[in-house]
């Protein structure tokens, strides 16, 4: 049984009046208000804005921790910011013993594809130029910043450069170039996306209908396309009654066909994107569970 944390986001989202941008309205502050304050920061946890290569974003931090993680926010590429995502971010600096930094990007529609790409290639730049070894940073995100996560492996594959120690994929969406079934089937127990996936919400970002065949089966677009030889371990996460879970089981799939190292994590019953709600305990699990998946590889 979901948990009473994961069934109240439920209702909240369930009940909530809708608009065309569902998962931008959805996410902007974490639990869908714009307005919503900061969270109270854990005792011995540092939070400060930084500027990671020309973007704004917050550096988390506590004395012992050991390791990166780069966090990239979701939100359908139209909403969301690093402060939004605090909560995630200082859960993961207070009680995984790892520091993190979480950039912002630009979003849509003012900005369309590629620029969400190229600003978090930007961003992690920016965190090598403050002297981190790319090894010991894991690239997480949730939703469209899981997205981005895998995105920017592929990003870096084509320029050669560095890639980070693990991928932490949550929620992600990895195709854009044909239909899952979970995309239709979980329309109504998906009560943030509902029927966004199904109808190829996030195809306005690429340009809509002018949008080829070939561009969307590109990697840096849908990652399940993609070689990921010489790319770091993947952890995939995501709820059995979202609309995106078959993204995740896909590339999970794909990458244990390959020998790649990977690992996936289902949830029952909560949100989209719950990962990034800490007070609930199947996002704690999860989160543990990927941190966990880390750590083994390190030591293999």
């Amino acid at each position: 049984m979901p948990s009473e944390y994961a069934e109240l986001m439920n209702a909240i989202f369930r009940d909530r009046p809708w608009d065309a941008s569902p998962e931008a309205h959805a996410h902007e502050g974490g639990d869908g208000s714009p307005a919503r304050r900061p969270p109270r920061t854990p005792k011995g946890v540092t939070v400060e804005k930084i500027d990671l290569n020309g973007l704004g974003g917050e550096r988390l931090t506590k004395r012992g921790n050991a390791g990166w993680v780069l966090y990239v926010h979701g939100g359908g590429y139209m909403s969301g910011s690093a402060r939004g995502r605090r909560e995630v971010c200082q859960y993961i600096a207070d009680m995984h013993g790892r520091n993190v930094m979480s950039c912002n990007y630009r979003l849509a529609p003012e900005h369309l594809w590629p620029a969400q790409i190229d600003d978090t290639l930007a961003a992690w730049e920016g965190v090598l130029a403050r002297g981190v070894d790319a090894a010991d940073v894991i690239v997480a995100g949730e939703s469209a910043g899981g997205t981005l996560a895998l995105s920017l492996a592929f990003a870096l594959k084509e320029r050669g450069m560095a890639q980070p120690g693990g991928i932490m994929a949550l929620s992600p969406s990895v195709t854009q170039a044909e239909s899952l079934p979970s995309h239709s089937a979980n329309v109504a127990t998906d009560y943030l996306l509902r029927d966004a996936v199904e109808k190829g919400a996030l195809r306005m970002v690429y340009g809509g209908s002018e949008c080829t065949e070939a561009f969307l089966r590109s990697p840096v677009v849908s990652p399940l396309y993609g070689d990921f030889a010489g790319l770091p371990p993947v952890f995939l996460s995501a709820s059995d009654t979202e609309c995106l879970v078959d993204d995740a089981r896909v590339l999970y799939q794909r990458l244990c066909e390959a020998g790649h190292p990977a690992a996936l994590d289902i949830r029952h019953g909560c949100p989209h994107a719950f990962q990034m709600f800490p007070r609930m305990p199947e996002a704690r699990d999860a989160l543990a569970a990927g941190f966990a998946f880390f750590d083994r590889q390190a030591r293999a």
